[in-house]
């Protein structure tokens, strides 16, 4: 590594110059400054924390994690994932009356590959005190007639995703629990019998929040029945507004302790004005996103993912993972927020649940640095022994909320970045309420 030496934050401007007795000084070279004018010398050894990691691997037959859609192999989840706890007879009872009793609820959007579907009601069962009975008029070209459908009876094949995915064993059953793979939240389906059709247009997904404390952090969809059928005539059923018609739980697949993964927290003070870097401006949330890696069988082969569970985006600018611009995933727009400007999951600013992607990497790939995360044009760097802009710690390791001091919360970390010890700094933690 090429050591420099500045006289304060002036020389950094100075020695940008074209003037004949500076060499112009690289981007890299004025962050090594300002990272050692923080947090002392970095020890040539220090690799902050990124190794090799182990690679899940599974056979076109699921076995291990399973191919896209449902895994019924519901014995190995917890290998690999955290399994949610059940609701409760009580939690469903709740969920079904907020459904029954508020139409047209204003919803929300999550973005997951990988979460677990739990029966909650199929409607046409327990109405009494419910705002709608869950029973529809037809209608033969536009006019009403006698004749009443049951919604929830006329629906089957719960799907997800544009690719309709189907989530197996829930047409009728309740309690049922089951886990999509490679799947996709933006959008929820179900197939009418009655005029043999798919409706991905009449749902709802709600947050547990909305509804009451008892199921607070958890995320709920609901769906509204309607029909069309063109036979002798136009006949139809009207959506009543009511999506309680069918209702089930969705639960992000979030790994599972002591897997694989890797957590990288990242700081994006390079693409700053670096001659006013201030102490709180450290803080390492600027995204901060778990990894994972396995193999899919997809298309006929195996195929290497690297599955990124993105939790917070404390910065404000265009950060992208897996690559620059549109090659990679924006990280405010991956966590269903369209404002870049706005600090998500960091105490200061919006808060959302997580986001899951995956992002097809090559063979030689097993590393969470080989991640690439860019800022704008400018690609965020941990190389050994230089100044970071990534730290990669276990899962289970907190980001820091926005405009606290690093040093002052990781109070070992100075001494990690200048002799390499102690490697797991992350346990020195001296203000808790600085974490979120």
């Amino acid at each position: 590594m090429k050591k420099i030496l500045f006289v304060g934050i002036t020389a950094l401007a100075m020695a940008s110059c074209t003037h004949d007795d500076y060499a112009p000084v690289s981007k890299q070279e004025q962050y090594q400054a300002v990272f050692e004018k923080e947090f002392g010398a970095v020890n040539p050894n220090v690799n902050w924390g990124f190794t090799p990691q182990q690679v899940f691997t599974f056979d076109k037959d699921g076995k291990l994690i399973g191919t896209r859609a449902a895994n019924p192999n519901s014995n190995q989840w917890a290998d690999y994932v955290t399994v949610p706890t059940k609701l409760t007879d009580a939690q469903k009872e709740v969920v079904r009356k907020w459904f029954q009793n508020n139409p047209n609820p204003q919803g929300q959007k999550v973005n997951w590959s990988d979460f677990f579907v739990e029966q909650v009601y199929k409607g046409g069962k327990k109405t009494e005190g419910s705002k709608t009975p869950e029973t529809y008029y037809t209608f033969n070209d536009g006019v009403q007639t006698q004749t009443t459908i049951t919604g929830s009876n006329q629906m089957d094949w719960l799907a997800c995703g544009s690719k309709k995915d189907h989530v197996n064993n829930f047409n009728g059953a309740d309690g049922n629990i089951m886990y999509m793979y490679d799947s996709s939240t933006d959008c929820f389906g179900f197939h009418e019998s009655h005029g043999d059709k798919y409706y991905d247009d009449s749902y709802v997904l709600i947050s547990g929040d909305q509804i009451d404390k008892s199921v607070a952090g958890m995320y709920f969809v609901g769906f509204d029945y309607k029909m069309q059928k063109y036979d002798n005539g136009d006949t139809r059923v009207n959506p009543d507004g009511y999506y309680s018609d069918w209702i089930v739980r969705i639960a992000p697949g979030l790994n599972a302790p002591g897997t694989a993964a890797m957590r990288v927290m990242v700081e994006d003070i390079i693409d700053s004005n670096l001659a006013s870097v201030q102490t709180s401006d450290w803080d390492f949330n600027d995204a901060v996103f778990d990894v994972k890696f396995e193999y899919n069988w997809k298309d006929g082969h195996n195929q290497k993912f690297a599955v990124i569970t993105l939790h917070a985006a404390g910065g404000t600018k265009y950060l992208t993972i897996g690559g620059q611009g549109d090659k990679g995933v924006e990280v405010h727009k991956a966590l269903c927020v369209e404002e870049q400007g706005t600090m998500i999951n960091t105490g200061n600013g919006a808060t959302r649940p997580v986001a899951i992607f995956r992002i097809p990497v090559a063979d030689n790939v097993n590393n969470a640095n080989d991640i690439p995360v860019y800022v704008g044009a400018q690609e965020l760097t941990a190389q050994k022994g230089e100044a970071t802009q990534k730290l990669c710690v276990p899962t289970d390791v907190k980001w820091m909320k926005e405009r606290v001091q690093f040093i002052n919360t990781y109070e070992k970390f100075k001494d990690y970045v200048n002799s390499n010890t102690p490697d797991n700094w992350y346990k020195s933690v001296k203000n808790q309420e600085n974490l979120y």
